[in-house]
């Protein structure tokens, strides 16, 4: 640890802004040169396939630091979040599928938590879902603001027409169920009303678009806070935190930022889009499995959709730096932009890649080629590699830097600037000699999640990886398909002592095409294979102990549950009702 002697002290403490924006691919962004649809071997010659225009991006990268090469040290968001809050790796604060919480006996105080103790104001904008102030590594906050798209209660006193459907996707079936619910609540009528104006809304296209108008109004929330700091009269600088759904599944976009002339295969108008996308939320399952394989018609599609968030969820970006600057608040402000994770959009999982035996754990029972979407039970480059910018005058205001970073390293350098002892082998500042080889892991997908009837052994599959340089090593702990020649003399290596296989997957990173090709092991030198070995073993190591208490509170067997019809979730913290929801919607159950 290094004191707040270490960097130059700013002459007062820093106002920070983080904004994250959800499952944002590093490649979707104009400051990284590339386009989510050039990817060899995917569709996407049209020329509706463009780079997403992101001058709000832009604009802060000509102002600040690009880091270029930024690792998330998850897949999925909760990991990845209480990662940015703590400066941690999910191994080490164990807040993963296995447990819910933040471990604080673990390491430091999250970041809100430390500030404010440091007389900072600390502000949280987000939906409430897996960074809510439900958690631990959510809490501390001095004031949270949370946003869950359109009001489902039109009518004080009324029910939620979110818990009068509880349980029920739509058909007939809904009506029937939403009905009886409403007649047995206390206000009947409110709550009958509440339903019928969710159904116009729905009809409309109103209440499709929860996230965008989630988006919406962070903005506005945001302007408030930066309102009240700019009229502050003690003077407390404000670390804010805002969370941005888009462009998070479903893929729901306002008319102005639509590409019309792409839609799915079949779809005629935006009403049969919608539902499509309903639709493809119920097989996610199914594509995550390898039983439902996307067309090249869907990828297009999909991929098209997925700019046309990046671009709404830019111009909220815009707006907030925008804000920012009428306040009279830039110059003071350290300014981060970052994505939690990445996003799979149709990449195709085949056979040819496969030489060193690994990827068959990829690929569907059948053996045929999978095709991936979302972010669950994979740890490949697309779901890692995320933007991150920052800007502050002085520190970092200007060009890019190829280092391999992770955005969880925004925690500690904040701790610097704001004067407070600091990890420099986790920093961004650029005085500081951070750790060379970045590191993730997912614990798999959390255990009560999966339908009934889903085969889902692949899914419960821990996978760590390592990256140095242009090298990646993958690590697949519980394959029981058999070592494969590659791995069978390292197969125990990060295997956390479980008695599980492990198989290896060994890869070669092109950075500007944002792609990774899979290799033998031995194509990767001696001296940094013996490198990403250490930094997977020093994952497990940190991981043993979590699966081995949540083994221990939910009877041994519930971790590694196969069927999806036992979950085992007796170790999981109650979700409250609403957040259920909002992960249910999100594609989570």
């Amino acid at each position: 640890m290094r004191g707040p002697s270490g960097p130059d002290p700013p002459p007062s403490e820093p106002n920070v802004l983080l904004i994250v924006v959800d499952a944002c691919r590093a490649d979707a962004l104009g400051p990284y040169g590339a386009s989510v649809f050039d990817r060899r071997g995917e569709p996407g010659s049209d020329a509706s396939h463009r780079p997403a225009e992101t001058p709000a991006a832009a604009s802060l990268a000509a102002g600040g630091t690009v880091f270029r090469r930024a690792i998330s040290p998850a897949p999925w968001t909760l990991p990845s979040a209480t990662s940015l809050l703590t400066g941690l790796d999910p191994a080490e604060h164990g807040a993963t599928s296995l447990r819910y919480e933040y471990d604080g006996d673990r390491g430091r105080r999250p970041l809100q938590q430390a500030l404010s103790s440091a007389g900072y104001r600390t502000i949280h904008l987000s939906p409430k879902t897996w960074i809510g102030d439900w958690l631990p590594q959510g809490s501390g906050f001095d004031r949270v603001d949370e946003f869950t798209g359109p009001d489902h209660r039109r009518f004080e006193g009324g029910r939620d027409v979110r818990e009068l459907s509880r349980g029920v996707a739509r058909g007939p079936r809904w009506y029937a169920t939403v009905i009886r619910r409403a007649l047995a609540a206390d206000a009947p009528l409110r709550s009958l009303g509440n339903a019928a104006a969710f159904k116009l809304s729905e009809a409309t296209g109103d209440a499709w678009l929860d996230d965008v108008r989630a988006s919406e109004r962070a903005v506005r929330l945001a302007d408030e806070r930066f309102a009240e700091a700019a009229a502050n009269p003690d003077g407390r600088p404000f670390f804010m935190y805002v969370h941005l759904m888009d462009p998070h599944l479903p893929f729901y976009v306002p008319a102005d930022h639509r590409t019309d002339a792409v839609r799915p295969p079949g779809c005629d108008d935006y009403a049969d889009e919608r539902r499509y996308l309903a639709s493809l939320m119920d097989d996610l399952w199914a594509i995550r499995t390898g039983d439902r394989r996307l067309s090249p018609d869907e990828v297009t599609y999909l991929r098209t959709r997925y700019a046309d968030e990046v671009r709404y969820a830019d111009r909220a970006v815009g707006r907030l730096l925008d804000s920012l600057n009428e306040r009279g608040l830039s110059d003071r402000t350290v300014v981060v932009l970052t994505g939690d994770h990445g996003e799979h959009l149709g990449e195709r999982v085949v056979a040819s890649d496969s030489r060193d035996g690994a990827e068959a754990t990829e690929r569907t029972r059948d053996g045929t080629e999978r095709t991936l979407l979302d972010h669950q039970a994979s740890i490949r480059l697309p779901l890692l590699r995320v933007p991150l910018v920052a800007r502050y005058p002085g520190v970092f205001d200007g060009g890019e830097r190829t280092d391999l970073v992770q955005p969880h390293y925004v925690a500690e350098t904040v701790r610097a600037l704001a004067g407070l002892e600091y990890d420099p082998s986790r920093s961004l500042l650029p005085d500081d000699d951070h750790r060379s080889v970045a590191r993730a892991s997912y614990e798999g997908v959390v255990r009560s999640h999966p339908p009934d009837g889903v085969p889902t052994e692949k899914l419960f599959r821990r996978r760590r990886t390592a990256v140095l340089g242009r090298w990646k090593l993958d690590l697949v702990v519980g394959d029981r398909s058999g070592p494969s020649e590659s791995t069978a003399t390292t197969g125990t290596v990060g295997s956390a002592g479980t008695g599980d296989s492990a198989r290896f997957r060994a890869s070669r990173i092109d950075w500007g095409a944002n792609e990774a090709e899979t290799v033998p092991l031995d194509a990767i030198p001696d001296d940094v294979r013996t490198r990403l070995e250490d930094a997977l073993g020093t994952i497990d190591a940190s991981a043993t102990d979590d699966a081995e208490s949540a083994d221990e509170g939910s009877g041994g067997d519930a971790a590694v549950d196969r069927t999806g019809s036992d979950a085992g979730d007796a170790d999981e913290r109650d979700i409250p009702a609403g957040v259920e929801d909002r992960l249910s919607q999100l594609g989570y159950r």
